[in-house]
């Protein structure tokens, strides 16, 4: 479990600095200036308005999404820029409902919204699809030009003390949980290439 909101802040740029390094690795390719920065930009507010609102009338959680613009940290790739943060956090209690109980539910429901919306998988994007740890699923899509890419973490309620009913060799079974024991985020992070 993710404990403090720096080391989430962390967790939800990997992806997005993974995502670049590939573009960053084609532009200097063409260009020959291993060198040269990489700038993106925060997809424009109408546009990531209109993202907001498509995840909002599809995705069936309590809690909206925050829009934030975030500048990208210090890093050794050469990318600089901003992108658009959308985001919502929630215990289980408002975050899941008769539709979702699972992180593959969430996930469903957040990729087809995007994909209603004109966000497409592209092969490239394909690449960014990461479910490496368990309560943890990020994936990307592109439309004009521009990516988004979702983060998607489930886990325990900070605080929380599991149970042996729940819990085994140290691993924590978070189906197993009660929905207010369980504490979601996710982001949609989007910017212009």
């Amino acid at each position: 479990m993710i404990k403090c909101w720096q080391q989430r802040l962390i967790f939800l740029f990997l992806p997005v600095l993974a995502a670049m390094a590939v573009n960053h690795a084609q532009a200097t390719e063409d260009n020959g200036d291993a060198k040269a920065p990489k700038i993106v930009r925060a997809l424009p507010a109408a546009e990531c308005n209109e993202v907001r609102s498509v995840l909002e009338q599809g995705v069936p959680v309590g809690p909206g999404f925050r829009r934030l613009i975030l500048e990208f940290p210090p890093n050794d790739l050469g990318i600089e820029g901003s992108l658009c943060r959308l985001q919502t956090v929630g215990s289980g209690a408002y975050m899941e409902g008769p539709n979702i109980t699972t992180l593959a539910d969430m996930s469903a429901y957040v990729k087809t919204s995007l994909m209603q919306g004109g966000w497409r998988e592209t092969e490239q994007t394909a690449e960014f699809r990461d479910t490496s740890q368990v309560g943890k699923d990020v994936f990307a899509l592109y439309k004009n030009n521009s990516i988004c890419v979702a983060s998607i973490q489930i886990g325990v309620v900070e605080g929380y003390i599991p149970g042996s009913d729940v819990k085994e060799e140290g691993r924590i079974y978070l189906g197993a949980l009660f929905p207010y024991e369980r504490d979601w985020w996710i982001a949609v992070d989007c910017f212009t290439l």
